[in-house]
């Protein structure tokens, strides 16, 4: 393993032609950035200096940096989760530079990474009854109360990403087959249609209608609002979302530990496998490129109600 520099130059290395050609290989510009941060995180914390100290990387400096990533019980660092990422990331790092033969063998292949439980990493789920609490935290009688309760609708009755949300344009609410619909741009510049429900159209309307001077297409469906109510015009952003979510979580009693708006994501994908629907079309309708992490949402197998508890006779 390379030796701890303090003064790693990781700025410069991260330019280096071949890590820009991998970096660059990935077609969305989110998870560009994200490879990009972890691969940062992993040269500082190898103290890796130059590019031909990568060659140095052994598996057991793999298992070592693995092994470090949670942090200790009283200053924890990943969640397991992040980093069965991280390491996805850095085993397809250096698959890359073995393929582009600048290593001999890729020294994260087969190193095992942590098990995923049932709960682990779990987003915080939300009952039916705080879902309406929520929805009705907002004040009807403002403008921003109109706005905010058609968030909470749209989050929690279409299931979209907080950044979906944020890019949300008039444009993109659309007619097809005589339905509203939203035309939702997803992760990895994927599009997909969601229909609207009826009471979530209903809010974005009422909003709409009161803020006024919304005829351009471009602009965005939820936006800012001036200290005197009315519309800026810019859209809000993922920071504006994520308090907005927690402060009507807070005021509908709803404990926000592990709250967040993904909470409202996850609730609704839940609460729509739970109600029936074909896993398939909560896959598609939630944007996931694999079934695998739709079934993440799907508790019907946890239900305590149909423990066998409850089924046993004497």
């Amino acid at each position: 393993m390379p030796t701890a520099n303090s003064k790693t130059p990781v700025k410069a290395l991260i330019t280096h032609d071949l890590i820009k050609s991998w970096l660059q290989n990935t077609y969305s510009p989110n998870t560009r950035d994200a490879q990009r941060v972890d691969l940062e995180e992993f040269i500082l914390s190898l103290s890796i200096q130059t590019i031909d100290d990568f060659k140095r990387i052994h598996r057991q400096d793999i298992m070592t940096w693995r092994d470090s990533l949670p942090g200790s019980q009283d200053n924890p660092k990943y969640a397991i989760r992040s980093i069965k990422r991280k390491m996805a990331m850095i085993s397809k790092f250096f698959g890359y530079l073995a393929d582009q033969r600048f290593i001999e063998i890729n020294p994260a292949l087969d190193v095992e990474r942590p098990k995923l439980t049932a709960n682990e990493g779990e987003t915080a789920i939300i009952s039916n009854d705080q879902a309406r609490d929520l929805i009705n935290a907002p004040d009807p009688a403002t403008i921003k109360g109109k706005r905010d309760r058609a968030i909470l609708e749209t989050f929690l009755y279409h299931a979209l990403r907080r950044s979906e949300v944020c890019n949300l344009r008039l444009k993109d609410i659309q007619e097809r087959d005589g339905i509203k619909t939203f035309c939702v741009h997803g992760k990895g510049d994927k599009t997909r249609y969601v229909e609207i429900s009826p009471s979530a159209i209903r809010r974005i309307n009422e909003y709409l209608a009161a803020a006024g001077n919304l005829t351009d297409p471009e602009l965005a469906v939820f936006s800012s609002l001036s200290n005197n109510g009315k519309n800026s015009g810019r859209p809000l952003t993922p920071g504006a979302i994520y308090k907005l979510v927690v402060h009507y979580a807070q005021l509908a009693g709803i404990d926000t530990e592990h709250f967040s708006p993904h909470s409202l994501r996850a609730t609704a994908g839940t609460n729509a496998l739970k109600n029936g629907v074909d896993i398939r079309k909560v896959q598609k309708w939630m944007g996931h490129a694999s079934v695998q992490t739709t079934a993440m949402y799907d508790k019907r197998d946890n239900r305590p109600e149909d423990s066998p508890t409850f089924r046993i006779r004497y």
